[in-house]
């Protein structure tokens, strides 16, 4: 306290004294720099903060001395982010300052007063509305204010038909910080013009932009590109039908022709570009993998700029790009270029094949990072059946397989299994590729067993042929000795698995000793399984073959060609109806594969997991519409069908991804929603009764609160998705007034609006039309009591809800716990009557800071139920994982011989009001479940 009471009196000092203080008026940084820790000390006393803040005030409203306004405005300002409780009365004086200096030439003082009235939106409406914004752009001032104001042009209140004619005259500036500014008030501004038919401004904003792709400076020319990009994609789509192939067309060669810009960063730039461009004609798209364009071309032109006076864009400007792009000297542009060809390899055949070639090349590339990309984006077209290897590819594709770095043999086995061979001689060379791998890196043989099932199951015919050829080399010796410790027996015992086979008939296209001889390499051969089948399920499967008859491969495959691996061989090797051992024939090595188009290709893969998570979310929105017409059993079907779809994913793996479970999770509510929508929307429709709606409440209610408690990392718009969904839900239950409590139901309606207010203040992120309705309906009803009257406002603002498509952006974490308890009927715990029963559980957290409270949760008869805190501040471990044993007391055991007890974690919902009296001191808050139910067999002592 003495200290900061000294450092305050010698700021007054040098503050109030500074006309006449020399120190002060020759080094003002010096003599105030004490002043900082004062300000960002968390333990300042408020009534010294006061006094600061009243000489800071002081000072600011008579001083004369030319630095010293700015050097109190940056203590205002640190004030300001350091104490919010006195940012109000701060912002009232930085305004009134401002107000002093507007008659005047804007200043850099009267810069930093708006940057400090930005934080107090209350405070800053009479100084950032359209006329003061407008006043300051056409007064003369340095060019560093010029690019502050164009840099925060999102802050002011400025109609966009005015800023951007603002910001088209700013793209002239002479400065080209100024221009660069200008140009990305520009995108910047794009998105608010989502839906224009003018198309004489969109024309100029995208013209005015390619005019400076030929600027002289480099930042200039990459915000020119970024412009041009996004103004450009807001012309294609506001046209139809050619119009809007032709300006797609346009747009696309205008940013090929930056591909061989100067700049490294412009380069990346245009390539980045590319990848958004919606669609492109393949005659204009293959002339970016060509060096020279036809006769009929080099006719074609388009509107843009070629050069700083060339208005005509000739097509041929697209010539080489990509090989320009794939071929640069700097990684960055080769990656950049190689994430474009991928989005247009996918989608155009033809284009496909000619960018094989080149991608083949890049695997030569020094950089890990692209020869990786490279191969990325290999196995994203074979995904999409669009990869099409030839033998001298698949040469190059095969030395990636012996490259010193683990991500590339790993990317490369990724393609090999999902490629599809023509000839037995490129079968054969893949297959001697993979036993050099093998032989080369032992670690790496998990992974390529797993490579060779699936090359095994996709080539059934190469694969008979082969182990025909080899069946000398798998055989034992003359003394009996299996010589299995061979990389390539081991790769052929491998194949030999994934032959085909016939269990109607009985029969196998190898000799069925090999299945024998596999099953003395059951251990390593079940590790390169893992996920795809269990040993017990591959040792029956292995058994069950050995027994067969050996067919040749022409009676096998029913005479058909043997030149070609026929789909035939890969659809029928196992029929539905014939199990193997029960549900080993839904698992056994997924032999039998269906021929589908992309959308329903089997998913092995995370990328394709991903893939189909994205897919589902652009989709869901678009059952709203039939929900809200009171069509919710075929919404709920196609939900149960997406549901079905991603819980193939969770049977591979043990520990799904934190967004696989979000999505899940995410679909349950909506299919919730729905049957809660129909029976509160639609009374007259057939339904089910007052109880079970109840039921569903709760349902729904617990599925929104696992939503928004178990996961942690959204972004802003995910967490206001969210919210809305509460804010619909809590609107339904209001309207059904025997499923609630009218009082505390619009409390908490009220409760969940200001905290989207507090989630949308200060932050790029729009209000919906519902949320704007919702808070005009909350400001109208106020305090009243009615209601009848109260339900049926609230419920015309779901007339404005509609359901928004969920992005995922970002990490998402997932909060959970795990219990074990070693324990059953067989193996019982013993208590003793009369004291505690002890109850030694191994629990592990995931993703749980020290700071939540966590509860055990111990019920018995689905009534009586016991808590137990668990401190984890005790605990060693981080966040993202604690494991821990804990012996939980359970007092009070009955009287019975035995009983059964249901064991649980559950997370304390600290921000929810308190939901019940605080029993035998349990949580106070309402508990999100975060793992299953364990049940506790306990025997009493003593019988």
């Amino acid at each position: 306290m003495v200290m900061e009471q000294r450092l305050l009196a010698d700021a007054q000092f040098l503050l109030l004294g500074s006309q006449r203080h020399p120190r002060l008026l020759s080094s003002p940084h010096a003599a105030l720099q004490p002043l900082l820790p004062l300000i960002t000390s968390p333990g300042a006393s408020l009534p010294t903060l006061s006094s600061l803040l009243k000489t800071l005030t002081l000072q600011l409203q008579c001083t004369t001395t030319t630095h010293l306004p700015r050097i109190v405005l940056s203590l205002l300002s640190a004030l300001s982010d350091h104490h919010p409780d006195l940012r109000r009365e701060i912002s009232l004086a930085v305004r009134a300052f401002a107000l002093r200096l507007l008659p005047f030439s804007p200043s850099s003082s009267f810069a930093h007063s708006l940057a400090i009235l930005f934080k107090d939106a209350d405070t800053s409406s009479d100084v950032t509305d359209e006329p003061t914004f407008l006043s300051i752009c056409f007064r003369p001032c340095k060019a560093s204010l010029r690019r502050w104001l164009l840099q925060n042009v999102d802050k002011f209140c400025v109609r966009p038909s005015v800023l951007i004619a603002v910001l088209l005259g700013f793209t002239k500036d002479p400065y080209p910080l100024t221009r660069k500014a200008a140009l990305d008030g520009l995108v910047w501004l794009s998105d608010k013009f989502v839906a224009v038919e003018d198309q004489s401004l969109l024309q100029c904003c995208y013209f005015s932009a390619a005019e400076l792709l030929f600027d002289a400076e480099d930042s200039v020319r990459c915000s020119a590109v970024r412009t041009v990009s996004e103004w450009g994609l807001l012309l294609v789509e506001s046209n139809q039908d050619k119009c809007k192939i032709d300006w797609s067309d346009a747009l696309f060669v205008q940013l090929c022709s930056m591909v061989r810009d100067m700049s490294m960063k412009v380069r990346t730039e245009a390539f980045d570009a590319l990848a958004k461009v919606p669609m492109v004609s393949q005659n204009v798209l293959l002339l970016t993998l060509t060096k020279k364009a036809t006769s009929a071309t080099k006719e074609i032109t388009f509107p843009g700029r070629y050069a700083a006076k060339i208005y005509k864009l000739p097509a041929s400007a697209a010539a080489f790009a990509f090989i320009h792009g794939l071929e640069d000297e700097f990684f960055e542009v080769r990656r950049s270029a190689c994430c474009a060809l991928r989005t247009f390899a996918i989608a155009y055949g033809d284009f496909a094949c000619e960018a094989v070639n080149l991608l083949m090349d890049m695997l030569n590339d020094d950089s890990v990072v692209v020869r990786l990309l490279a191969l990325e984006t290999m196995h994203h077209m074979a995904m999409y059946d669009c990869l099409k290897v030839q033998e001298g590819h698949l040469h190059m594709l095969l030395g990636a397989l012996v490259d010193d770095s683990t991500l590339i043999r790993s990317a490369a086995m990724k393609i090999l299994q999902l490629i599809r061979l023509h000839k037995l001689a490129m079968f054969k060379l893949c297959f001697e590729g993979l036993v050099r791998n093998l032989e080369l890196y032992p670690q790496d043989e998990a992974d390529l067993l797993s490579v060779l099932l699936n090359i095994g199951q996709n080539h059934g015919w190469f694969v008979a042929h082969l182990i025909q050829e080899n069946t000398e080399k798998i055989e034992p010796s003359l003394g009996g000795r299996l010589g299995f410790e061979s990389a390539r027996i081991v790769a052929l015992l491998v194949l030999a698995i994934s032959a085909p086979v016939s269990i109607e008939r009985g029969i196998c296209s190898i000799p069925p000793r090999m299945y024998s001889y596999a099953v003395t390499l059951l251990g390593r051969i079940s590790d390169g399984l893992i996920g795809t089948l269990n040993q017990n399920d591959l040792l029956s499967h292995l058994s069950r073959c050995s027994r067969f008859s050996c067919v040749s491969s022409s009676e096998f495959f029913r005479g058909e060609e043997s030149a070609v691996p026929l789909v035939k061989s890969d659809t029928s090797l196992y029929p539905k109806n014939d199990g193997i051992h029960g549900s080993c024939s839904q698992r056994l090595l997924e032999l039998e594969r269906v021929v589908h188009p992309i959308a329903n290709y089997p998913l092995k893969i995370h990328d394709e997991m991903e893939s189909s998570m994205g897919n589902i979310l652009q989709k869901i929105h678009s059952l709203w519409p039939l929900i809200r017409c009171g069509f919710a059993d075929e919404a709920t079907r196609t939900l149960r069908s997406w549901k079905k779809q991603l819980k193939t994913f969770t049977c591979d793996s043990s520990e799904p991804t934190a967004e696989l479970v979000f999505v899940l999770q995410y679909l349950r509510t909506i299919k919730l929603l729905g049957r809660v929508w129909i029976r509160c929307m639609f009374p007259l429709k057939p339904c089910f009764g007052v109880r079970k709606l109840e039921v569903l409440f709760r349902k729904l209610e617990r599925s929104l609160k696992e939503m928004k408690y178990r996961f942690l990392g959204f972004s802003s718009e995910q967490e206001l998705h969210i919210l809305e969904l509460i804010l619909v839900t809590l609107i339904l239950k209001l309207s059904n007034v025997k499923a609630c409590c009218p009082s505390t139901n619009l409390k908490e309606i009220s409760s969940v609006v200001t905290r989207v207010e507090h989630l949308v203040g200060g932050r790029s992120v729009e209000l919906s039309s519902f949320v704007i309705e919702l808070q005009k309906i909350l400001r109208e009803i106020g305090p009243s009591t009615a209601v009848l009257e109260n339900a049926l406002l609230l419920q015309k603002s779901l007339e404005y809800y509609t359901l928004r498509q969920f992005m995922f952006s970002g990490i998402l974490v997932h909060v959970a716990a795990k219990l074990d308890v070693y324990n059953n009927y067989e193996n019982p715990l013993h208590y003793v009557l009369g004291l505690p029963a002890g109850i030694p559980i191994e629990i592990t957290l995931r993703n749980i800071s020290r700071e939540s409270r966590i509860w055990l949760k111990m019920t018995f008869k689905e009534k009586l139920a016991q808590f137990v805190y668990l401190d984890l501040h005790g605990l060693s471990g981080g966040d993202e994982c604690r494991k821990f044993t804990f012996v939980a007391p359970f007092f009070g055991p009955p009287k019975a011989r035995s009983f059964l007890l249901k064991i649980s974690i559950g997370m304390e919902c600290s921000s929810e009001p308190p939901y019940r009296s605080n029993v035998c001191g349990g949580p106070k808050h309402e508990l999100i479940n975060i793992s299953g139910d364990s049940e506790v067999f306990l025997t009493r002592v003593g019988g």
